[in-house]
């Protein structure tokens, strides 16, 4: 997928909307890219964030084992939870995550500061309104080589 990096605006990270392939329809998510030692976007972070947008559809079914796991550790966590509380409802198929989280943005963070190819990934999630979720991974040359880093609070992740 191509990106038009010159509607990248610099604050903390360089940000611009993107639109990425959701399920047969397009989402347009918040990308963000660390700037390198020189205050620009690095050519590797570009590479990283459209590797990613190009492979979504496959890191979307990757994630969704970690991010069931996450859910019913969570789950059970909070105590005793009613099988029908709308907003902690039992999930017994990981594909139904994907009804309760939606991804709104991607950081690529610099490879000279984590010394792999990490990104960030920040949902909204319907059982933490507030904190939502986010996901840390170090991206393979594959997606099955990819690794899930850190899963937890989008503050946990960022």
């Amino acid at each position: 997928m191509k990106v038009d990096y010159s509607k990248f605006e610099r604050g903390i990270n360089y940000c611009a909307d993107v639109v990425i392939e959701d399920g047969g329809s397009e989402k347009t998510i918040e990308a963000q890219i660390q700037p390198d030692q020189k205050h620009e976007i690095p050519e590797s972070g570009k590479k990283i964030l459209e590797f990613f947008l190009d492979n979504y559809s496959e890191y979307k079914q990757f994630l969704s084992e970690p991010i069931f796991e996450y859910y019913q550790k969570q789950r059970k966590s909070w105590g005793t939870v009613e099988p029908d509380d709308p907003k902690f409802p039992e999930v017994k198929d990981k594909n139904k995550m994907y009804e309760m989280v939606s991804l709104n943005t991607v950081t690529v963070y610099d490879e000279a500061y984590s010394d792999k190819r990490t990104v960030g990934l920040f949902y909204d999630c319907t059982w933490d309104e507030e904190e939502g979720m986010g996901i840390a991974i170090a991206l393979g040359k594959t997606v099955s080589e990819t690794k899930v880093v850190k899963i937890g609070t989008v503050g946990d992740v960022y």
